[in-house]
């Protein structure tokens, strides 16, 4: 005969396995169907929005006044390639919470994520694609890349950057 349950399942049986320095997996069961992914979601939510991580917060690009410019010699106008920017993944060496990075780039050539990264900065995403440009092109940009939580539109910091900067939205990815 079957019985009817007056509870749902709780769990009894919690494991946390490390599986790198910044990972870990963590295991609780038996929960009742469905009540694992109400309480999983949630707290991936949590965990993600309450970590520290770097982004980008501004961009200086040579001879370029605002962010609806187009560049002579690239393939992107400007705004393409700020939404190509927000997609690599920065991290920050060391304590500080604040940089600013130079980089120059002379064509014909195409420029990627790890292309940035230098002393200051690391790539997480490497392979991510930027601009194209020609032979005759010279790219200059500085960028102001800041640590921080969750996201922050670039309203509230077109205030902290100078004006000739183009401030940016940023999420700040925990990497």
């Amino acid at each position: 005969m079957k019985k009817i349950n007056t509870s749902a399942y709780m769990p009894t049986e919690i494991e946390v396995e490390n599986i790198s320095a910044n990972k870990v997996q963590i295991s609780a069961y038996p929960f009742e169907s469905g009540f694992a992914v109400t309480l999983a979601h949630p707290l991936r939510r949590l965990l993600l929005s309450s970590t520290v991580g770097s982004a980008p917060t501004a961009v200086k690009i040579e001879g370029v006044t605002h962010e609806f410019d187009s560049m002579r010699g690239m393939l992107e106008d400007v705004a393409l390639f700020i939404i190509n920017l927000k997609n690599i993944r920065f991290k920050i060496k060391g304590d500080e919470k604040r940089i600013e990075v130079n980089y120059s780039f002379s064509g014909p050539r195409e420029i990627k994520g790890s292309d940035l990264a230098n002393a200051q900065v690391e790539i997480v995403t490497p392979d991510t694609y930027l601009a194209t440009i020609n032979e005759d092109a010279e790219l200059n940009f500085s960028l102001i890349l800041e640590k921080g939580i969750g996201y922050v539109p670039s309203e509230n910091t077109r205030d902290l950057v100078g004006d000739d900067y183009i401030a940016l939205d940023a999420f700040f990815y925990s990497c």
